[in-house]
This record gives structure tokens, C-alpha cells and sequence, in this order.
């Protein structure tokens, strides 16, 4: 792995710090990162309670890719396709596997979309207890990739550069919230004095 990885995590981390998890500081951050470590797709799904029948998808909110996006990538089953991978990434851990290696229908999923190679990594916006908002998910498309710990160490990196940008954007939401209701509580008390 090259230098080149760790200056693009770092200037990754700078571009979320100055425009927050919007969706094109996301996108950059995604490609700077994954072109350095020389990945195919680069991707970030929320956790959700949503489902269709008998299943608990993660839509996809963010993605860089140099491989093709196909349709299968939207959402990410993970939660009832692979209950030990949700075990590992909510105690903040990320973890990788080859996708041969991977049982049953999650197998033929990531198959059909190429991935030869998937590394997962959370992405948190509370405290180390508290529940995971969603995962980093990067996918090698040419060849089975055993991630190095040099690697490991960039990923989690950009994890924690973009759960700090998106823990940044709620507080401001949840200000803005606040001080939208003093006004209306303000405006509600002045005139019910008058």
C-alpha cells in the first residue's frame, strides 16, 4: 500500500470536516479513498427498520464506483442474510471476507454483483454503545483481496471521518429544530400576553 492512500484518507477527512456528510463531500471523500486503494465500488448504506416481505433492507445512500452499479446494489440485506457480520460491525469492528467464502444467499448476491472481495466497516453517530447508523462497504471486483492492516487502518479512518461528519450535520439539524421551536413557543407566548 502506498503513502498515497493515507494523504487521500487525510484530505477525505478534511473535505467531510469542511462540508459535512452531504452527498457530493460524501461522493469525493468515497473516490479519493477507493481510487488510492484501488477498489471498484465504494459504498454507504443507512441501518433500517424498512422491509419488504421477510426481509430488513439497508438502502443505499452513497457510491463511488469505477465497476458497473448494478440494481442488486440498492439495498444491502445484511441484517437477515448475515446476523454474525451485524454482531461484528455494531461492536464497532469492521470486517472483510471473500465473497466465495460467504454462505448462502448473500453468496449469490454479492456474485451477481461481481464483488470477489467485501470489506464492511460501521459507521457510528453516538457513542461507542450506542447503535450503529450504518457501514462503509468496498467491494474488489478483480481479484480476492485479503485486506492488509495498513488498509484496515485507512478504512477506519474514513469510517470515523464520516461518522464524525454525519454526527456533525444531526447536532446542527437537531439545533435548528430547537431554535425553530423557541420561536414558535416565543411567538405562541407573546400572544397569549397581549
Amino acid at each position: 500500500m502506498s503513502v498515497e492512500a493515507f494523504a487521500k484518507v487525510t484530505e477525505a477527512s478534511k473535505l467531510l470536516v469542511e462540508q459535512g456528510f452531504a452527498g457530493p463531500a460524501v461522493t469525493k471523500a468515497l473516490e479519493l479513498v477507493g481510487r488510492a486503494l484501488g477498489v471498484d465500488r465504494a459504498l454507504i448504506y443507512e441501518n433500517s427498520t424498512e422491509t419488504m416481505p421477510g426481509k430488513r433492507l439497508a438502502p443505499l445512500r452513497h457510491a463511488w464506483g469505477s465497476a458497473p452499479m448494478p440494481p442488486l446494489l440498492r439495498t444491502f440485506p445484511l441484517r437477515d442474510q448475515m446476523p454474525g457480520w451485524v454482531e461484528i460491525l455494531s461492536r464497532g469492528q469492521p470486517l472483510w471476507e471473500l465473497s466465495r467464502n460467504v454462505p448462502g444467499s448473500l453468496n449469490v448476491n454479492l456474485e451477481a454483483q461481481g464483488v470477489r472481495s467485501v470489506l464492511l466497516s460501521p459507521i457510528n453517530v453516538g457513542t461507542v454503545n450506542a447503535p450503529w447508523w450504518g457501514f462503509l462497504r468496498l467491494d474488489d471486483c478483480k481479484s480476492e483481496r485479503r485486506w492488509p492492516d495498513a488498509e484496515l487502518t485507512v478504512i477506519k479512518t474514513l469510517s470515523r471521518s464520516l461518522s464524525n461528519a454525519l454526527r456533525q450535520d444531526l447536532r446542527r439539524e437537531a439545533m435548528a429544530q430547537t431554535r425553530e421551536d423557541l420561536r414558535t413557543m416565543m411567538a405562541i407566548c407573546a400572544t397569549g400576553t397581549r
